[in-house]
């Protein structure tokens, strides 16, 4: 079980953004993003309530207010850029941006002192920003300055930004709520800030034409994209250990190219699989670095 989870955590994670790109053409952004939060508040918050005491909900208003702060950027508008991202780029590029997470919060910690570089360390920050130079640029770095970028890779690299950020506040928060209360919380509160650009785009729009497909896209995007993943990394962590567990996310841009391809028939460029070459070694040289500390 522990290797199954292994291997399914990053699916989980790549899938994301292959839903969002297939999708694109019926659901705007913030409609996409108020779908998946709600429902997954809906089923994570029932199974909180039937749990009852089991559950620990937030002490006082500050924790709760937190909460909300944190769903709202990280699974929000991380979520918003994403699928905002996909409607020009291709899931492969927008997965590539937000698995170089793990590279800015990297930088920041030896910024401010909490981390020390190391050469494998830096080489492995290098790595990550060489493969998002790549992304952004369609594979002419020697044109970085000239090159005019595109507004769904804006839009990845503002989410990925986001991400680190909460990345980091979430690491330093204390928090006295459990997991599932801490997910409901946040969840509600990444719909609420998903709900103004989706009445925009339902009044722009009209209201999404389903498909046949639309409804098995909507519950992998909920079940296993939100909720698997959410509980399965902390499964795992539990089964594997924290290292392992984070080593396996290195592997989420070759899933994203994999399930681009199988998946909508995503073209992959040159410049694509050298970015996910970059990015993976990149991870797995920063994850290596951090593993030799602990």
């Amino acid at each position: 079980m522990a290797y199954l989870l292994l291997a399914l955590i990053p699916s989980a994670f790549a899938l994301n953004v292959v839903i969002a790109r297939a999708l694109g053409g019926e659901f705007g952004p913030g409609t996409l993003s108020a779908l998946r939060w709600f429902w997954s508040a809906v089923l994570i918050g029932g199974f909180v309530w039937w749990r009852g005491r089991s559950e620990r909900w937030p002490k006082d208003r500050p924790e709760v207010m937190r909460l909300a702060q944190l769903g709202a950027l990280g699974m929000g508008f991380c979520s918003y850029a994403a699928y905002a991202g996909t409607q020009t780029a291709t899931a492969t590029a927008v997965g590539l941006m937000y698995s170089s997470t793990a590279a800015v919060v990297a930088t920041y910690e030896i910024l401010r002192g909490g981390l020390k570089p190391s050469p494998l360390l830096v080489g492995g920050i290098a790595s990550c920003i060489t493969g998002v130079g790549l992304i952004l640029t369609k594979g002419h770095l020697e044109t970085l300055l000239a090159t005019k970028i595109g507004a769904g890779e804006l839009w990845a690299l503002a989410g990925m930004l986001v991400w680190a950020y909460y990345t980091v506040a979430l690491n330093r928060s204390k928090l006295t709520a459990t997991p599932l209360a801490q997910f409901t919380i946040m969840t509600i509160a990444a719909t609420a800030v998903c709900l103004p650009p989706t009445v925009l785009e339902l009044v722009t729009n009209g209201w999404p034409v389903a498909r046949s497909s639309t409804p098995i896209w909507i519950a992998a995007l909920v079940l296993y994209t939100s909720i698997f993943a959410f509980i399965g990394y902390s499964w795992s962590i539990g089964l594997s250990g924290p290292v392992l567990t984070a080593a396996s996310i290195t592997l989420v841009p070759l899933y994203v190219a994999g399930l681009a391809i199988v998946l909508i028939g995503e073209d992959v460029r040159w410049y694509h699989g050298v970015a996910i070459a970059l990015v993976i070694a990149g991870l797995g040289a920063i994850q290596a670095s951090r593993a030799k500390r602990s």
